[in-house]
């Protein structure tokens, strides 16, 4: 058993951020230790809106908790979803680099739930600040196709201009192990889940579906960060998370 830092939102009605990842990692074996960055009463999709950030000071002081409590070193492997306010970067950037010295052999996992189809949900300011501080700590990326837009600052339409995007930024960011992109659409009515490393390119496909569901890609995110704490390789992690993440949302 691994402890997993999960660093998202949390929501009353529905299931994502922290509701998909504490009994997912639990599932698969592992400790979730949960931070949330948000309060909801539902997922926005159910068209309400009720809550909101947790304060900074609050945010602060459960972040600033962990090395008090001699946590860093236990901590195996950290993801980051969703975030409610641009200051919080900053607090989970200097989290992340005092737990990279404390825990050489963790992984950092970057969700960036910038958007979605054309569309970004938070706030400009948030996307640059997370680009430039969080993805140059972070060992994987797991954007879908139009985040990986924003994070490359290249056009993505299509399985092979996806591929050039990632390996764009592996050569950009030093310490990304590799960039898991979800989503991508193609010919022939298809999607693919692509998993780009500096030495290998694997790809996963499934017929398109007429709607997306929310909470997919922390579902996909969560599944490949429990095997990755398993010792499982990334490749392998990859395949079993886009395989066990979409027979649960045909399901």
């Amino acid at each position: 058993m691994e402890q997993i830092l999960s660093i998202q939102s949390a929501v009353t009605i529905g299931f994502v951020g922290n509701n998909v990842a504490g009994p997912v990692i639990t599932h698969l074996g592992h400790q979730p230790l949960l931070v949330n960055t948000v309060a909801l009463a539902a997922h926005p999709g159910y068209g309400l809106f009720a809550g909101g950030p947790l304060p900074d000071a609050t945010f602060n002081a459960i972040l600033g908790a962990l090395p008090t409590l001699g946590k860093l070193k236990s901590i195996g492997t950290v993801i980051t979803g969703y975030l409610g306010a641009l200051k919080q970067v900053n607090s989970i950037s200097q989290l992340i680099e005092a737990w990279h010295l404390e825990q050489t052999g963790g992984f950092y996992i970057l969700d960036p739930v910038l958007g979605d189809n054309g569309r970004i949900y938070v706030d400009n300011k948030l996307v640059i600040a997370m680009r430039d501080n969080l993805l140059p700590l972070a060992n994987f990326v797991t954007p879908n196709q139009f985040e990986l837009e924003l994070l490359s600052g290249q056009t993505v339409r299509d399985v092979p201009s996806a591929d050039k995007a990632a390996q764009h930024l592996l050569k950009q960011y030093p310490h990304l192990n590799g960039v898991l992109v979800t989503g991508v659409s193609d010919i022939n009515d298809s999607i693919h889940d692509r998993f780009i490393s500096q030495t290998d390119l694997t790809d996963m496909n499934f017929k398109k579906r007429t709607s997306g569901i929310a909470g997919a890609g922390d579902l996909l995110t969560t599944i490949f960060a429990s095997w990755l704490a398993s010792g499982h390789s990334s490749k392998n992690s990859f395949r079993a998370a886009s395989a066990q993440a979409h027979a649960i949302i045909d399901r």
